[in-house]
């Protein structure tokens, strides 16, 4: 079980790494946000554009850092997920469908993009195949363990 919540937890370090690469890389959306939203929120004018590029630029910066540290961040938790799963395959695709799921949710709640139904049925058929995946690797992992009990059984006699 902790194995399953490390690798959720690194694939939604990943979704938010990418969140804040996104933000790093898109000063429009910054602007819009920090100059817009926050400054008009603190009764600060708009259109005071070193304040505004100021922000901007400070924000794109922590944005910047921020990517990597989430991302050390998912490598860490990826890694001591793959020693507490039964199996990598297992860490792998919970990891790879907690960030699948996250990066819609941060998507849809800080950027605004809205998911086509086709999307949601892609996605839905990405998730199913990766509960194969991992169904399979159960499968798997309990065929070997018997295997190898018959195995020793056979040694024994």
């Amino acid at each position: 079980m902790l194995g399953l919540t490390l690798a959720i937890a690194a694939g939604s370090s990943a979704a938010t790494a990418s969140s804040f690469a996104k933000l790093a890389m898109s000063p429009e959306i910054l602007r819009r946000f920090v100059c817009h939203d926050i400054l008009l929120s603190l009764a600060v004018s708009s259109q005071q554009p070193n304040l505004c590029s100021w922000m901007v630029i400070s924000c794109r910066v922590l944005s910047f850092v921020l990517v990597f540290i989430f991302n050390a961040l998912m490598w860490t938790l990826f890694v001591k997920s793959l020693r507490k799963c039964s199996s990598t395959a297992v860490a792998t695709v919970t990891n790879t469908g907690s960030n699948l799921v996250c990066t819609a949710i941060l998507g849809v709640t800080f950027f605004e993009e809205s998911q086509s139904l086709r999307w949601w049925i892609g996605a839905s058929l990405i998730l199913m195949g990766l509960i194969l995946i991992h169904h399979s690797s159960k499968t798997n992992n309990i065929l070997d363990n018997t295997d190898q009990e018959l195995s020793n059984k056979d040694k024994k006699e």
